[in-house]
């Protein structure tokens, strides 16, 4: 009689056969993979398709994807998402333009509107694809400015508690939206200017 090897060793964590799920054969066993996976070179894990497996965005024109025109493609574990991120609208004499698939700058402030001159001189979109159940700690985004020329930057999480607690909004089953994070910059204790990154995490439902 035949030996049903996935019912005898995949359910335990010391002796699971397959990374994902088993299949019994004929006097073997099969690993399987779920949607957007193949099956690694040793017949036992799983890893996203090729193309995939690097995290990163690429235009519309450049993918083999179901993303419409104008939208982003952003490379997650096992499959893609497609992202077309959105200026604020106007508000408070604050008016922003695209200038980038991710980015936007804010449009010149009347002289008067405090408001505006407080307001981010840019917002910039990142997308972090993550494998489920990290570890941590680990460093999954850092902030940069190319152009420096006050003394000191200072950096915070938008709406956050003050707590110093990386905070996450969870948008959807698999999605977390990081609360806006913001580099600020001084020159003696003067404000020069604020730059928003806006992040959100798409995270995979499997470990791999």
């Amino acid at each position: 009689p035949d030996v049903d090897e996935c019912q005898l060793f995949q359910s335990s964590p010391q002796t699971r056969l397959c990374l994902h799920d088993c299949l019994n054969l004929p006097g073997s066993y099969r690993c399987l993979c779920p949607p957007g996976y193949l099956l690694h070179a040793d017949r036992t894990t799983c890893e996203g398709k090729s193309g995939e497996r690097r995290a990163g965005s690429i235009p519309w024109d450049l993918g083999q994807h179901n993303c419409t025109r104008g939208d982003f493609c952003i490379n997650t574990f096992g499959g893609h998402r497609c992202v077309r991120p959105k200026c604020p609208p106007p508000r408070h004499n604050v008016s922003y333009v695209k200038t980038s698939a991710l980015g936007c700058e804010r449009n010149p402030c009347p002289a008067e509107s405090r408001a505006c001159h407080l307001a981010a001189a840019s917002i910039s979109f990142h997308y972090l694809p993550l494998q489920a159940n990290r570890t941590v700690p680990r460093v999954l985004f850092k902030m940069s400015t190319t152009h420096f020329v006050g003394d000191s930057l200072r950096f915070a999480i938008v709406g956050g508690r003050g707590q110093g607690v990386f905070s996450v909004r969870r948008s959807d089953r698999q999605t977390g939206e990081l609360v806006e994070l913001e580099m600020s910059e001084f020159s003696r204790k003067v404000l020069l200017g604020k730059h928003i990154f806006k992040v959100t995490a798409f995270v995979s439902p499997y470990e791999f």
